[in-house]
């Protein structure tokens, strides 16, 4: 049987949301598992090719079923042999924790360059060791952990954490602040684990480098 696991369903109206305002035409669900997100976003975007990171052969009937157009059957580090591949959005739901941080650190500025959005959820501490060291919780993602990147968002909602990362791919398409605008207009809530429910506030941080160039004006090396 599949180890497919759990990933809560804290800022999942908040995923659908924001993929709806970036209009992604593919998409990588990266630890597919029982294939949560394809189930998400199918409807949300109905044209975009789903792409699915499975390494679990007994996931593949179902993640077939929900609607995945391709399942790559391999490990995240797999994606280094890919280099060629662009995606407009990298989903990591509940996934990154399983790394060390060291590998998640690596592969977030891999898919910095390959893709227009990343979007990562992962819980504030929650302990969790298994056998299989994959299947434990292995690493600790704070906002302090994403101070080497220089344009994203984030909401923290009771053990959860939400990312919105920009990637440098994203020279076409909605910005950051547009995406950011829409969503926390939408007027949706995320949810804790008591079904009590939090008002969608992403936070924008910004670091990117402006250059001067005169009449208040700036230069940017940066997509927006």
């Amino acid at each position: 049987m599949a180890h497919i696991g759990y990933s809560w369903p804290t800022f999942d109206t908040l995923t659908q949301e924001i993929v709806r305002a970036i209009g992604p035409q593919r998409i990588l669900d990266i630890g597919a598992g029982g294939g949560k997100y394809g189930a998400l976003l199918k409807d949300i975007v109905p044209d975009c090719e789903l792409t699915a990171l499975e390494c679990d052969e007994a996931a593949f009937p179902g993640l077939r079923e929900t609607g995945y157009h391709h399942i790559l059957p391999i490990t995240a580090d797999g994606l280094y042999k890919r280099s060629s591949d662009l995606y407009d959005v990298v989903i990591l739901g509940d996934v990154i924790e399983h790394m060390l941080h060291s590998q998640g650190r690596d592969l977030l500025e891999f898919l910095n360059y390959r893709s227009r959005y990343i979007l990562i959820s992962t819980p504030e501490c929650m302990p969790m060791s298994r056998p299989v060291f994959f299947e434990g919780h292995n690493s600790l993602w704070r906002p302090d952990s994403f101070s080497w990147h220089d344009y994203w968002a984030h909401q923290q909602c009771g053990v959860m954490h939400f990312y919105l990362l920009r990637g440098h791919d994203n020279w076409a398409g909605p910005g950051l602040a547009e995406v950011v605008e829409k969503v926390n207009g939408a007027g949706i809530f995320n949810r804790y684990q008591d079904e009590k429910t939090q008002p969608v506030r992403l936070e924008i941080r910004d670091t990117r480098f402006k250059q001067p160039a005169g009449d208040d004006n700036f230069i940017l090396y940066r997509p927006f």
